[in-house]
């Protein structure tokens, strides 16, 4: 080896070492004269065999350098749950499916016909009522009366809940002997309750039909008709000119007319800032217009500024139940005194204004209560739920003109905050409800991995069992054997 040139004579048999043998080599641990040349480690180990170097100092890498990509986030945590993701979506899809047909069917509901929540086809009066016996009429110097009438009654021809035959019962058992059936813009109600009561019933009651003439502007009764001279009715906003004409016609036919209950017709209508009975006539525009008199008691309202106006004005005054319902009770009965107990002797009196009346502001007992109806109560969840959800708007038409319209303009009002409280509580609920489903499902994977480690051990200890038998039998059988 040639020192001066650097030149590394390396023998063919080392050569495999460095895998090069041209490599050049200069040491600086060699001395000039008296070191001789390094010499490589004889082994006979490759070089690529040998562990890598340590790796070097980690640096501090700014932290936006391990955040996952978009595509890396995806399928590192949200992917594993796509499944779970999907059914949870199908069943919400699902819920609000639910939610939307209810509401659907609640609104069909809300303006179909159903079942009264009463029975009213087998309604019983087993008593027989006398007011006389603690009531006196108001005007003292009346005298003796026998007609105790009752001056306003609807029957199922119009809205009232009981047949003719049945408020014919209800009466007597309140000691009337009188009444004036007058069915909302009908006649046929009073003419067949005077058809069954004079068939079953004789002299033991009397009726006299009338039409409560209704509209948008008043009520008032047609009293003694035996026609209705008006059907069909179709102006619910009658002008004063008209109401003339109406009233002049009855009187011509013989009829008489009083206005009803005039305290309920300027009252406020609910859910709006006008009378129930939009521009009712005034006591002295009803007076021009010819009328009889004033219905002064409606039920147990006793309106005493009618009852004066009529009296000072000498007009005749009714008093009525304004029978509907059989669970009304009796609150008045007007009095009258007539020698012919016959509709024609009472229209007489009428005529005559020759009335007074007893009044009982508390009513008279017993009351009837009629049973429940099964088929009402077959639909009352269905009712129950939609009454649930119909409480989310309301829906006001006003009165109800019995001419086929409404006396007032119709308004529906959303209450918006209820169905944003609806969209909480329902994904509240629908959260429960996840979080629920999750919990049981990891209790019935916990259960599952309980169940089958118990049947490991289980069968462990059978198989132990089994295979200390087996030994305990293999000793016995090598005892026999070196004892033979």
């Amino acid at each position: 080896m040639d020192r001066g040139t650097g030149d590394n004579n390396i023998d063919d048999d080392n050569s495999s070492l460095f895998n090069n043998a041209s490599i050049p080599f200069r040491s600086r641990f060699f001395d000039d004269d008296d070191n001789p040349p390094f010499q490589p480690l004889e082994t006979d180990t490759p070089f690529s065999s040998f562990p890598p170097p340590p790796p070097s100092p980690t640096q501090t890498q700014p932290r936006w350098m391990f955040r996952p990509s978009p595509q890396k986030y995806f399928t590192t945590k949200i992917k594993p749950h796509t499944k779970y993701l999907s059914e949870m979506c199908n069943r919400l899809g699902q819920f609000i499916l639910i939610i939307l047909t209810l509401c659907i069917f609640s609104l069909i509901l809300r303006y179909q016909s159903v079942p009264d929540s009463k029975d009213f086809s087998e309604v019983d009066f087993d008593w027989k009522f006398n007011p006389a016996t603690y009531l006196k009429p108001n005007e003292e110097f009346f005298g003796n009366y026998n007609v105790l009438l009752n001056g306003h009654i609807h029957t199922t021809y119009s809205d009232g809940k009981m047949t003719p035959e049945q408020v014919l019962k209800w009466s007597m058992a309140y000691g009337y002997n009188a009444i004036i059936v007058s069915d909302h813009n009908t006649i046929e109600g009073g003419l067949e309750t005077q058809r069954i009561a004079r068939e079953k019933y004789g002299n033991n009651i009397t009726v006299i039909p009338a039409i409560e003439y209704t509209s948008c502007r008043i009520h008032m009764q047609f009293i003694g008709l035996e026609v209705n001279p008006f059907q069909p009715f179709n102006d619910p906003e009658p002008t004063n000119e008209r109401l003339k004409e109406m009233i002049d016609k009855v009187h011509t036919l013989g009829g008489l007319v009083t206005v009803n209950h005039i305290p309920w017709s300027n009252s406020t209508e609910w859910g709006y800032q006008e009378t129930t009975l939009p521009n009712h006539p005034t006591r002295e525009e009803l007076l021009e217009m010819g009328v009889d008199g004033f219905e002064i008691i409606n039920g147990n309202i006793f309106d005493h500024e009618t009852y004066t106006f009529a009296r000072d004005h000498v007009l005749l005054m009714l008093t009525g139940t304004d029978l509907h319902h059989p669970s009304t009770t009796a609150h008045s009965w007007t009095l009258l005194r007539t020698e012919n107990l016959t509709a024609e002797g009472i229209m007489s009196q009428l005529r005559d204004k020759k009335t007074t009346f007893m009044f009982d502001a508390a009513g008279a007992r017993p009351v009837y209560y009629p049973p429940d109806n099964p088929s009402y109560y077959k639909l009352l969840p269905l009712l129950a739920f939609a009454g649930i959800w119909n409480s989310y708007f309301d829906d006001y038409r006003g009165m109800y003109s019995f001419q086929g319209t409404f006396c007032h303009q119709r308004r529906v009002v959303i209450h918006w905050r209820s169905y944003w409280w609806l969209v909480i509580w329902c994904l509240v609920f629908f959260g429960f409800y996840e979080i629920g489903r999750w919990g049981v499902s990891k209790l019935k994977r916990i259960g599952i991995m309980k169940f089958e480690e118990w049947l490991n051990r289980r069968r462990n200890r059978r198989i132990s069992s089994s295979s200390e038998e087996e030994r305990l039998l293999n000793n016995e059988n090598d005892l026999i054997d070196m004892e033979a």
